[in-house]
């Protein structure tokens, strides 16, 4: 598969970081979390140490040291003697973060807006607003994803706020491993209106777009999310 250009180090989309430059440890998060995406790491997933030392080519302390970063962003539960499994956010855990969501994706939406007239930003946005449709369109999934992580990336790199950047880098790894949950042309519409508010450099239609689109999540989350079942440690 081929990099995704909206992902980078850490698979979050974080500030690139040179391959060379990245120790077996941080290669192996890369691959994780980029493998959320893609499909082939999926909540609830086990993370068996002989498994991924083979994997990777690597020693079960680098592997460790991995599963140590992972559960420090909270993609992985580690339990002594139980071993690490790819985090499954209850319907609890993901209304909390949408709810953290709504308030910073919105700023981000605001702030997108103030500065959509310096160089480059407007055609940045509209790039992104144009990728969103398409992937909508296409009925693929992770497609879609790889669209909304690189359309919230770009307002947060627009608002020129670094810290922004990074909290929207982090909610996204958590949002991923869960189901889309707003149906496909609604969801389309109302990525068209942020985007369209931004674009018009509208700072309180933008944010109150962003945040209406994050308060419909929250609504069907509470309607009708069900994680996929997962065992017990085995």
């Amino acid at each position: 598969m081929s990099a995704d250009p909206t992902l980078s180090a850490d698979g979050a989309g974080h500030p690139p970081k040179s391959e060379e430059k990245l120790s077996s440890s941080e290669r192996i998060v890369k691959d994780i979390l980029r493998g959320l995406y893609d499909g082939r790491y999926v909540a609830g997933q086990r993370l068996v140490e002989p498994d991924l030392v083979a994997r990777y080519a690597v020693s079960r302390s680098t592997v460790r040291e991995a599963i140590k970063r992972l559960a420090a962003q909270g993609v992985v539960e580690a339990h002594h003697n139980r071993g690490a499994r790819i985090r499954q956010l209850s319907k609890e855990e993901a209304r909390n973060i949408l709810c953290i969501s709504e308030v910073i994706v919105g700023l981000a939406a605001r702030m997108a807006a103030a500065n959509i007239d310096e160089p480059g930003c407007r055609e940045e946005m509209q790039q992104v607003v144009d990728r969103i449709v398409e992937a909508t369109r296409q009925s693929d999934k992770i497609v879609f994803l790889r669209a909304r992580n690189r359309f919230h990336r770009t307002m947060a790199r627009i608002s020129r706020n670094p810290e922004l950047d990074q909290i929207i880098a982090n909610l996204q790894v958590h949002l991923v491993r869960n189901r889309l949950v707003m149906q496909p042309e609604e969801r389309e519409a109302s990525y068209i209106a942020i985007g369209k508010a931004i674009l018009a450099g509208d700072v309180e239609a933008a944010e109150a777009n962003a945040r209406k689109h994050v308060r419909r999540m929250i609504e069907l989350v509470d309607e009708a999310y069900e994680p996929p079942l997962i065992s017990g440690w085995d």
